[in-house]
């Protein structure tokens, strides 16, 4: 009776992990930069007090029932200054409008000068794990 257990799990084990990887290889590559939306013209700007200005042009390249931005702030050491989920937002953007996106990011305290921020976009409210991003930019910040 053991046996048959383990032969059981094993078995299950075997399957999830064959469809695990199936799943992967088919969805390789289908939400990377570019295919389902186009960004352009990126550009963060210091409002002062830790708030920047994120702003940009998209063109969706299909009908979506949502979009939106999140920004992931660093400094110069790679350490999380700042994560904002909710920069910007749309409901129903249309295949092929231009849309002139426009949000405010923020860090954590106004005594730390962010190196880079990480850009993301996705279909999902309050999705934040970068794989599931239909796009991602790094924009390196001046100071």
């Amino acid at each position: 009776m053991k046996f048959k257990k383990i032969l059981l799990v094993s078995l299950f084990a075997a399957i999830l992990l064959t469809s695990t990887v199936s799943a992967g290889l088919f969805d390789m590559g289908s939400d990377s930069n570019n295919e389902r939306i186009n960004v352009t013209d990126l550009n963060i700007k210091s409002q002062g007090y830790s708030m920047y200005e994120v702003t940009c042009n998209l063109v969706p390249k299909e009908n979506f029932t949502y979009l939106e931005m999140q920004v992931n702030f660093y400094d110069s050491d790679n350490a999380v200054i700042g994560k904002d989920s909710m920069v910007w937002n749309i409901n129903n953007p249309v295949e092929g409008e231009t849309i002139k996106v426009s949000g405010t990011a923020m860090t954590d305290s106004s005594s730390t000068t962010p190196a880079r921020a990480e850009v993301y976009f996705y279909d999902e409210p309050l999705a934040d794990t970068p794989e599931d991003a239909l796009y991602h930019e790094t924009v390196n910040m001046t100071n």
